[in-house]
């Protein structure tokens, strides 16, 4: 699978990231996403706590997930482990449904998410996002004996999505009507059931579902759905030296390969947004 993106736009956020350090102290507290007055003491605090908290699904295979001993794995597990490494700091796990997952952050439960969340301009608008850290295909799932072939013929179908998920403004705008769900697992089953006639979602997020299920009467349209989707980090709105931080981790350990052997680890293809 060759996925690749332009990661010239993220260093330069990373520099600008930087510069937004100096700026932040001016910054106020509002309910339309401004900074608030304690985001840019954020890195201080989660120093000071000698923890980051993350959030994130747990149930979400590849990216987080339990294995069959319980511990908490997945690619997206890892590059929070390296991430909280490099700031000298524990990790610590908060596992959420993802339709409550990101108000977490507004609620102060944790610091981050990680959780192959894209930086839309509307989720821009009140949270800041690190640098990518992935990029890959939005498909669309279908069952085998379907009428669908590609993803020019989605008008006027159903579609099972989350509520807050990016895939569901992509199957909208091609036409679909949604029937809403909590997460990929629950889509999968409207769509396997009849309840739903497609449903939208990461290829990587599809290729480890028919690899754990070689038998499932799922097959995928022609076709990709958008432009690659970036996956990055989210956290509050003027946190820009946790942000500068973060950005300055990620961005060593996409140079350096470390990402690109933790994405072959667990899907077998490079996810990195290529240079």
């Amino acid at each position: 699978m060759a996925l690749e993106v332009t990661r010239k736009a993220a260093l330069q956020m990373f520099g600008l990231g930087a510069l937004g350090t100096v700026l932040a102290a001016c910054s106020t507290n509002t309910s339309d996403g401004a900074a608030s007055a304690d985001a840019t003491d954020k890195l201080q605090a989660i120093k000071d706590a000698g923890k980051i908290r993350i959030g994130m699904e747990g149930t979400f295979k590849p990216f987080g997930y339990h294995d069959e001993s319980g511990d908490l794995v997945g690619f997206e597990k890892e590059i929070a482990d390296l991430i909280a490494k490099d700031l000298g700091v524990k990790a610590e796990y908060i596992e959420t449904p993802w339709d409550s997952l990101i108000a977490g952050v507004d609620a102060d439960r944790y610091d981050i998410v990680i959780n192959n969340v894209s930086p839309t301009e509307e989720r821009k608008q009140k949270y800041d996002f690190s640098v990518p850290y992935a990029v890959s295909e939005g498909r669309v799932g279908v069952l085998k004996d379907s009428e669908l072939q590609s993803i020019d013929d989605l008008a006027g179908k159903s579609a099972a999505q989350s509520e807050t998920s990016n895939f569901r403004t992509l199957v909208e705008e091609r036409g679909a009507t949604i029937i809403p769900v909590t997460g990929f697992d629950e889509a999968i089953e409207q769509v396997l059931s009849g309840r739903a006639d497609l449903t939208g979602n990461d290829f990587v997020t599809f290729q480890a579902y028919m690899e754990e299920h070689p038998d499932a009467n799922l097959r995928l349209l022609d076709g990709t759905l958008g432009d690659g989707a970036e996956a990055a980090i989210l956290m509050e709105k003027g946190a820009e030296e946790l942000k500068a931080a973060i950005d300055e981790s990620l961005t060593k350990h996409l140079e350096n390969g470390n990402l690109k052997a933790i994405y072959e680890k667990y899907v077998k293809a490079d996810l990195s947004p290529k240079a």
